[in-house]
């Protein structure tokens, strides 16, 4: 799994973190603002009443962009994952998967 850009999240208690990001992680919108993302994950799996809710925290991985100059971000980039993480964020959104 491959990410690009975005934000670090933090869901209630019985969330579930997706994409849990390193103890070295930082949010930062330029050099002098970055703080630490510590703890924090990419995307958060929540059940919802019924239903069930994925929060991403980026949404670049879930797409297949090309850019200008033909710089690639998502799934159009060689050797990641981002295909089957869609398909399995599908299959537990919708229920196919099931939990052990």
């Amino acid at each position: 799994m491959e990410s690009f850009t975005g934000q670090s999240l933090k869901g209630p208690a019985d969330a579930v973190a997706l994409l849990k990001l390193g103890d070295t992680a930082k949010d930062t919108a330029d050099e002098k603002t970055a703080t630490s993302a510590a703890g924090r994950a990419r995307a958060l799996a929540i059940k919802f009443g019924k239903g069930r809710v994925v929060v991403q925290g980026e949404s670049a991985m879930l797409s297949a962009l090309i850019g200008p100059e033909k710089y690639k971000m998502g799934m159009n980039v060689p050797g990641n994952d981002n295909k089957q993480y869609a398909l399995n964020l599908m299959h537990w959104l919708s229920g196919l998967l099931k939990e052990k």
